[in-house]
């Protein structure tokens, strides 16, 4: 089952622009879904449309689940899609400034059962420092649960940023 535009307005209306253009978010992605624990994971990023983050579960693996005692998606996988929008959604609103997830939360509607999970991420706010960001799971086109978060600029330590 397919996201339609309807399901995502409300994210979608409050949403920042994305300050990349679609080559530089395009290398972006692709040198994120590089990283080990993202294809460990199973998990991909998409940043093409320009302003939502879109990360992808296409497949659930048993490794994943475990939530309820049953075969639905543990928390801990779902509460890192949504460290994944939500810090995705956040850093890329400050370039090349190292940032990261310092908060969130997220609301449970029901359980997570069926793939692909779609996970949606905006920065919805953002100040020199820290980006505010709300993000929604969808599991085989049903919401299932949505997430907010606070992205900060790490203290600069002399290091600099990976990408």
């Amino acid at each position: 089952m397919d996201i339609d535009d309807a399901q995502l307005a409300g994210l979608r209306g409050r949403a920042q622009v994305i300050p990349l253009e679609a080559d530089a978010r395009r290398a972006w992605a692709e040198q994120f879904n590089r990283l080990p624990g993202l294809t460990h994971f199973g998990l991909a990023i998409d940043l093409s449309d320009t302003l939502l983050v879109r990360v992808t579960l296409a497949t659930i693996a048993e490794h994943h689940t475990g939530g309820l005692r049953s075969h639905a998606v543990n928390g801990a996988v779902l509460a890192g899609l949504f460290d994944c929008a939500l810090g995705v959604a956040g850093t890329l609103q400050f370039d090349t400034r190292r940032s990261g997830t310092c908060q969130l939360s997220m609301q449970f509607m029901r359980a997570v059962l069926d793939a692909p999970l779609e996970v949606f991420g905006a920065c919805i706010k953002r100040t020199d420092n820290l980006a505010f960001t709300e993000s929604a799971l969808y599991a085989n086109g049903r919401l299932c649960a949505t997430a907010s978060g606070i992205v900060a600029v790490a203290a600069d330590r002399g290091a600099a940023a990976i990408w």
